[in-house]
């Protein structure tokens, strides 16, 4: 069974690079066989079909046959039979003439031969390990025949097959002897290959909780990570299909074997020997010869320098621990609990598994809780919170559970709501910390206080609103204010918290410097760090920069002298924001960069940084990096602020035209956004998308939701941003009323326009003195709203394209050039003139992949017969400079510039006069060349290195 084709190709670039330079191999008259083996579902077939797929492309006539396990192995020459089935032609001879196979032999080589007359043949033939002798003797013989014929026979085959691996073997050896085959053997996809298959088969973004333990479970195999995902999150049961060939290898062993491991599988994937020997209740000799069998079938790996054995797959040891019956189970894991604690070997961590499933409640709780602090001890945060909420499900129940591990009930709930949170499972916090407050009553003040604290910042980080904010002051007003105490410290730094993310700066300062001050008096560190870290913020949001930023490096290092990964991660997380925030982006980015390095190996949940990177790396143009980091952020997304990577996914994706892909992202979004300063940003997303979609009504609307929700003080920077896209809605729709000369419309549009603008002055006058972001964006609105009044004024977009170049923002700038030329134009500008500014966005379009303003720009040059390459850049020079830095040929140059174009394989033929065959072939080669894995990403790397040719733009928006 191998996995069903897919649409999305991963991993093996070593394995497709072999292959594509057998297949030039081949083409150029060098008959080539491949042998391609691996385990059952590693992706032998997708592998070969997307050869196959390549091949097509290059002018190969592809012909597919298959083995059939129905059949087994008595139909002769079964995959050819099925390969040639389209031809229908197979060579027939007389089955009682002498030399009549040879014959058979000779005629298919002469088939194969007179088809490369037409074109180069690639022959696949899959599962060979289901095949007769007599395919398999056809196969070897080819092998050495090809010659210097343009053929590339390409099989399939399991080579662990226990009744067909000595047959493999042969075929294997008899190939090798050709002196023209390659034998690749396909291993596990690594952990990012895997990751980001599951996302692509994933109707909707996976949490990253169910995403790693598909990847654990599947061990790199695509197909069994397919069937995982499409199963669901069963209650972790194994899909009956998955299952049932998993252990068809288990079902040819004998009685002793099975039974035997069935406690390994018990044991866990890999086990000791001396383990299995002391539980097994079998003579020793007994335990060898079955250990034996189970190697020799391939369901158990020996490991000599560990002496232990393993389970080929963890999916096996799986499907074979299913078959225990009910107390089968537990008496197995007793045993090998009581003789892991009577050798002395295991830790906490190995125990409290094995006393759980056995049913002993009192030794599976003790080792649990000390199996957390042993695992929190060196920052194995996920792990220490999966024991603690073993623990807790043990707890009920035990009338002497707090004397067994010294810790109350209450205690527990909070230690594993911290644990929870940090690891991006804050709704889990949530429920925890809330049944502790339960547990605590109002009997202990400030034990109740501190648990309220931790309740509002549970609640904000998995969106709850500005609800949170109760809980905080419950904590403050839990806390007497004298005498003065480090829990009052505490409280009063995480209300200033609340205050500054609901962006009452102004109230958040006072508070904070109150908890600064008592942190000191008292000594409390750790409240002391993240009074200076919101203290900057505060100050940085005021207008006070430079104090702001100097408060913040300060708790970063003293962080860094405490080592304490959460003031750390919050030190970075303020520092970004408010470096893109006061207009140095490109600042933000490194040293987000350098935090999340830093945080790298704690453990922590750091989606709030991460966003930050994301953010200052859009910001400045670097869309490829922003691109890579979000779709890492994607595949580990957690419950802890999901709206943000969600958020900024959408703004990448509808920036390079992947709309359908941005509302799905958005839409997504929207359910976890709660608070006002995310809703409102979230309408200004929103409207972004429906710009560019044309949808200016809608995008009409989006602003006015997010200026609904940004009205207080805080939001002025809000308000202007909104109030820009707000201004290019009615430019548009004024224009379409001018065009249906509705007057009535006109001085409506206008009327509305007036009003933005007015109150985008006003927002960037309060905004003014907190980032200068709020300049760029009035600039910009005022740009717009003289395009709404149809004035020509291409001095107001180049001093907004100076204003955004200043604060380090190529894209929006790249914007404002198209709007410059665009009115060049209107003004009757000379044609050199307005191309300047035109060819200056085209190339941060290119650059940074903005397809539709690429798209618009090269609109705007075929209809205004602009320049986009500079003067003296015409073809030649540009094939040239393909060649030079491309390493590509003068006619695959040629290719390359018209892929740019848009051209298909056809036009490419008719514009160069050659067959469709050689278009093909030459396209091919070029995306070898490239590194390229489709014609729209070769297209894109010609855009990168110099302008289309204007002759034909593609318009994409």
């Amino acid at each position: 069974m191998e996995a069903p084709a897919i649409e999305v190709f991963v991993g093996r670039e070593r394995e497709l690079g072999q292959l594509e330079r057998a297949l030039d191999a081949s083409q150029a008259g060098g008959g080539t066989t491949v042998l391609v083996t691996g385990d059952a579902g590693i992706g032998k077939t997708r592998l070969a079909s997307e050869l196959a797929a390549r091949a097509r492309d290059a002018g190969f006539e592809v012909l597919l046959g298959r083995s059939i396990d129905l059949v087994g192995t008595e139909l002769p020459y079964q995959p050819f039979v099925e390969a040639l089935r389209p031809l229908g032609a197979f060579p027939k001879t007389d089955a009682q003439a002498a030399g009549s196979q040879l014959r058979v032999f000779q005629e298919m080589l002469a088939l194969l031969f007179d088809r490369t007359a037409a074109a180069p043949l690639l022959l696949v033939l899959e599962d060979l390990h289901w095949a007769d002798t007599s395919t398999l003797d056809l196969v070897v013989f080819l092998a050495h025949n090809l010659d210097d014929r343009p053929v590339l026979l390409l099989a399939t085959y399991r080579a662990d097959e226990p009744p067909s691996a000595e047959r493999m073997r042969r075929l294997a050896d008899g190939v090798r002897r050709s002196g023209s085959a390659l034998v690749l053997e396909l291993g596990p996809l690594q952990h990012e290959e895997l990751t980001a298959l599951l996302a692509a088969r994933a109707d909707a973004p996976l949490p990253t909780a169910l995403t790693e333990a598909i990847v654990a479970r599947s061990d790199g195999n695509p197909f069994f990570a397919e069937e995982l995902l499409a199963a669901g999150n069963r209650r972790g049961e194994l899909p009956r299909g998955l299952r049932d060939l998993l252990l068809q290898r288990v079902a040819r062993l004998d009685p002793a074997t099975r039974s035997l491991l069935r406690l390994a599988a018990a044991a866990g994937r890999d086990v000791g020997y001396p383990l299995l020997r002391a539980v097994a209740a079998l003579p020793e000799r007994d335990v060898r010869e079955s250990l034996r069998q189970a190697v020799e079938h391939g369901v158990l790996v020996a490991d000599q320098a560990g002496g232990s054995f393993r389970f080929r797959h963890a999916l096996l040891a799986e499907a074979v621990y299913a078959t225990l019956l009910p107390g089968e189970r537990e008496e197995l894991h007793a045993r090998l609990a009581q003789e892991l604690a009577r050798s002395a070997t295991a830790a906490p961590t190995e125990l409290a598994p094995h006393w759980a499933a056995a049913g002993r409640g009192t030794e599976a709780l003790v080792a649990s809780v000390e199996a957390a602090r042993q695992a929190e001890a060196v920052f194995g945060l996920a792990e220490a919170h999966a024991h603690l909420e073993r623990a807790l499900r043990l707890w009920d129940g035990m009338a002497d559970a707090a004397e067994l591990v010294q810790v109350d009930l209450a205690e527990l709930c909070s230690w594993a709501a911290e644990l929870a949170s940090q690891t991006g499972a804050a709704p889990r916090a949530v429920e925890l910390v809330q049944r502790a407050i339960e547990l605590v009553g109002d009997g202990d003040r400030l034990r109740a206080a501190l648990l309220y604290e931790r309740l509002g910042r549970y609640q904000f980080e998995s969106g709850g609103g500005d609800t949170f904010l109760a809980a905080l002051e419950r904590a403050v007003e839990l806390v007497p204010a004298h005498p003065p105490s480090a829990e009052r410290a505490r409280v009063l730094a995480a209300f200033a918290v609340g205050l500054q993310l609901t962006w009452r700066h102004e109230e958040s300062l006072a508070i904070c410097e109150q908890a600064l001050g008592l942190a000191r008096a008292v000594g409390a560190r750790s409240a002391e760090l993240q009074s200076l870290q919101v203290l900057g913020s505060n100050l940085a949001y005021l207008g006070r920069t430079d104090e702001g930023l100097a408060r913040v490096r300060q708790a970063l290092q003293l962080g860094e002298e405490r080592g304490d990964p959460l003031a750390l991660d919050r030190a970075y997380v303020t520092l970004t924001d408010v470096l893109t925030m006061v207009g140095r982006p490109a600042e933000s980015a490194r040293l987000g960069a350098v935090g999340l390095d830093a945080l790298r190996g704690y453990g922590i949940d750091h989606t709030v940084l991460t966003a930050n990177w994301i953010e200052a790396l859009l910001a400045i143009g670097e869309w490829d990096k922003a691109e890579s980091a979000s779709a890492r952020a994607l595949r580990s997304i957690t419950a802890n602020y999901p709206h943000m990577p969600l958020m900024l996914r959408a703004d990448i994706e509808l920036g390079r035209g992947d709309f359908d892909d941005a509302r799905a992202h958005l839409e997504a979004a929207r359910p976890t956004v709660r608070h006002e300063p995310g809703v409102a940003t979230y309408d200004g997303y929103v409207a972004e998308l429906a710009l560019w979609e044309r949808r200016w009504t809608d995008a009409e609307e989006a602003v006015r939701d997010g200026m609904a929700w940004a009205r207080p003080r805080w939001g002025a920077q809000i308000r202007v941003w909104l109030c820009a896209k707000g201004l290019r809605a009615q430019a548009e729709l004024a224009a379409l009323a001018r065009a249906r000369r509705d007057d009535d419309a006109v001085r409506e549009r206008l009327a509305r326009a007036h009003r933005l603008l007015a109150a985008a002055r006003r927002a960037a006058a309060e905004a003014a003195a907190v980032t200068p972001n709020a300049a760029g964006w009035r600039a910009l609105a005022e740009a717009e709203y003289e395009r709404a009044r149809g004035v020509t004024r291409p001095e107001l977009w180049a001093g907004a394209a100076d204003t955004w170049e200043r604060l380090e923002r190529p894209p929006l700038a790249a914007y404002c050039r198209w709007r410059q030329a665009e009115a060049l134009v209107a003004a009757g500008a000379s044609r050199a003139e307005a191309s300047r500014p035109l060819r200056q966005a085209h190339a941060v379009a290119a650059r940074i992949g903005a397809k539709p303003l690429a798209a618009e720009l090269e609109l705007l040059a075929q209809r205004a017969r602009l320049e986009l390459a500079p003067p003296n850049a015409g073809s030649p020079d540009r094939k040239q400079g393909l060649e030079e830095i491309l390493g590509l040929t003068p006619r695959e140059a040629e290719v390359l510039t018209l892929i740019a174009r848009g051209y298909t394989n056809r036009e490419i033929a008719a514009a160069l006069v050659i067959s469709v065959r050689t278009a093909g072939v030459h396209v091919s080669h070029i995306l070898r060349k490239l590194g390229a894995p489709n014609r729209l990403e070769a297209a894109a790397i010609a855009h990168r290195l110099s302008p289309p040719h204007v002759g034909q733009p593609r318009f994409e928006a």
